[in-house]
């Protein structure tokens, strides 16, 4: 705890119950100009225009970063835009998203980056960033990460393009490197003939997982380079993340909740609505997924969030079926349950806050000075069940369909403003902010 001298006074302080570096203390968190300045016991606190006291069952949490998220504008706003996908996120409790590069049209030069901002930045309620593809140009690494990406996400179609220049390009200026690890020799060109959908997690077997985090970090790995492995389904691949780690290289990883939540047997159960890459995995490998979780192997939690329509997934040919599903909005219940119910530590709270952010190095995701003033009161007493109708974003589907989850965001706080209350949105679209790493030239411009 600490910050400014306690007796100035400031915009806002919020009181109460608080996750703070993995405690439950009571604070007062005083938020002026938008950013966090003091962190102090309540006897402490200055004096503010407007107080929030957070009593009962409520408990204040950072705001939430969904490090990897698909909100589809521009080509695709008929299943996702960043009014919905947002909204989605504001009901979840993120204050900050990370947005994938496999937009219609494909992002991977500042033109096609400049227009998504635009866009984003006129329909948003929450603050964003974005990551490139590989670049259209590897001349364009210094532009783009000037821009101020997030990082370059790489897809398996990707491995075989010159990554060893891409990563020195982008070594020089400390950018991220985030993988989508599927060894493309594996998975492509099985699905001839396939019409079931019940069998994707053997035509993208765990082997495929383990084999491409295995050959990437052979190819790729030196000390220097920040590498980022991204939605983990397999424990024996996170295993090799883990090996490479402990010599010293700078690799982190992260996984979702259906990874260790749901196994194969939901593709059985709801069909193409639980197709999704890598495809949920066996019951031997969804509970080595959770011993990582509570042995605190893995970095970040993110949703992957990506919707289609309804009449995609429920496609009656394996093949045309996409990939993935909506997550924004029962991220945080999930982890509740998994805390309240499951025993798992509270520290997993930091996995989708706290933990991105700093992967990420935006100023986000944690109660300290410095940082935005985001934050989530969390109502714990209430239980509920999923039902993807009722879901704010445009996909109202999911695997998760009837699994009881514990409690709701009552509030959430991004930049010192109340955005949501009690259900009901307080800002205006558009309200989100762009937001770019540390040390990007755009950061620096903006600061």
């Amino acid at each position: 705890m600490g910050g400014r001298y306690p007796f100035q006074r400031v915009d806002l302080t919020v009181e109460g119950k608080c996750y703070l570096n993995g405690e439950i203390l009571e604070v007062t968190i005083a938020i002026d100009d938008g950013k966090i300045v003091s962190v102090c016991k309540p006897t402490r606190a200055p004096s503010s225009e407007e107080r929030i006291v957070v009593k009962g069952k409520k408990i204040i949490l950072p705001g939430m970063v969904d490090m990897h998220v698909h909100m589809r504008d521009l080509g695709e706003t008929d299943k996702e835009d960043w009014l919905t996908g947002t909204l989605s996120a504001l009901y979840g409790g993120v204050t900050f998203v990370g947005d994938m590069p496999n937009n219609k049209p494909y992002m991977n030069e500042i033109r096609k980056l400049a227009l998504k901002k635009k866009v984003a930045g006129s329909k948003a309620l929450v603050d964003f960033g974005f990551y490139s593809g590989f670049p259209a140009k590897l001349e364009y690494v210094s532009e783009l990460i000037e821009f101020g990406i997030l990082g370059f996400k790489i897809y398996p179609h990707d491995y075989f393009k010159d990554l060893q220049a891409l990563i020195k390009r982008s070594e020089k200026q400390n950018a991220l490197i985030v993988f989508h690890a599927e060894d493309p020799g594996m998975v492509e060109g099985q699905y001839e003939g396939i019409k079931n959908v019940t069998v994707h997690h053997i035509l993208r077997p765990e082997e495929a997982e383990i084999t491409a985090v295995r050959n990437l970090l052979g190819l790729i790995a030196y000390e220097g380079i920040r590498i980022h492995f991204t939605h983990m389904s397999s424990p024996n691949a996170v295993k090799e993340i883990i090996g490479y780690r402990a010599k010293g290289f700078k690799i982190t990883c992260d996984t979702c909740p259906h990874y260790v939540l749901l196994d194969s047997s939901f593709t059985s159960k709801f069909g193409g609505i639980a197709k999704v890459n890598p495809p949920l995995r066996s019951e031997e490998s969804v509970k080595g997924m959770r011993g990582h979780l509570r042995g605190g192997l893995i970095d970040a939690i993110s949703t992957d969030h990506a919707p289609h329509k309804l009449s995609e997934k429920l496609d009656s040919d394996y093949e045309r079926i996409p990939a993935g599903f909506p997550g924004l909005e029962i991220c945080l219940p999930l982890l509740m349950k998994l805390i309240l119910d499951e025993g798992f530590p509270l520290e997993i709270l930091s996995l989708y806050s706290a933990n991105p952010a700093t992967i990420l190095r935006v100023p986000k995701g944690r109660i300290s000075p410095g940082f935005d003033g985001d934050l989530v009161i969390y109502d714990y007493s209430i239980r509920w069940c999923v039902r993807g109708e009722e879901f704010h974003s445009k996909a109202k589907y999911t695997p998760f369909e009837g699994m009881e989850v514990v409690g709701k965001p009552y509030m959430v706080i991004i930049r010192g403003v109340v955005a949501l209350e009690d259900g009901d949105v307080k800002v205006e679209k558009g309200f989100g902010r762009y937001v770019s790493p540390y040390g990007s030239r755009v950061s620096r411009l903006e600061a």
